[in-house]
């Protein structure tokens, strides 16, 4: 990684929009690997009748935590990642408790990266949803990949 595990941490929490309004926390973070936790509330609901996660919502954070473990291969603060493709299989119903969303990288290459994701609820034992996402990755050229930055 670019930046230590403590500051990922903070940037994802307090520098991307979307995550500071859903009040996502970063549980870890190290390379090829991330773990989130995204809180129940009342904006997240598909279904209020039965209080159930939107599902749109459970791909946001299944493409933010994919994201995050990609982003660990980062060689330089000038490199891009963008989301090109994902697949969501939704398991069961999501009810009125807490995401905790993993990211697992399965691939890194010079222009693709590919992760594995998975969304659980009550105490990681209720899998709700399974995901894989391919990120294009632009990495500035010239660099020495154990080169280490700090903000």
């Amino acid at each position: 990684m670019i930046v230590s595990p403590e500051v990922a941490k903070q940037f994802m929490e307090q520098t991307v929009p979307l995550h500071k309004f859903l009040g996502m926390t970063v549980l870890e973070i190290r390379d090829g690997y991330c773990k989130m936790r995204f809180p129940f509330r009342e904006e997240v609901m598909g279904d209020f009748r039965a209080k159930r996660w939107h599902g749109g919502i459970i791909a946001t954070a299944l493409d933010s935590v994919g994201g995050a473990a990609a982003a660990t291969t980062l060689t330089s603060f000038e490199d891009k990642l963008a989301t090109i493709d994902m697949r969501i299989d939704y398991l069961r119903g999501s009810g009125p408790s807490d995401l905790v969303v993993i990211g697992k990288l399965i691939r890194n290459g010079n222009r693709v990266i590919a992760t594995d994701m998975e969304a659980w609820q009550e105490n990681e034992e209720k899998l709700v949803a399974t995901g894989r996402a391919m990120y294009s990755v632009y990495r500035k050229q010239g660099l020495d990949p154990g080169e280490q930055f700090s903000l």
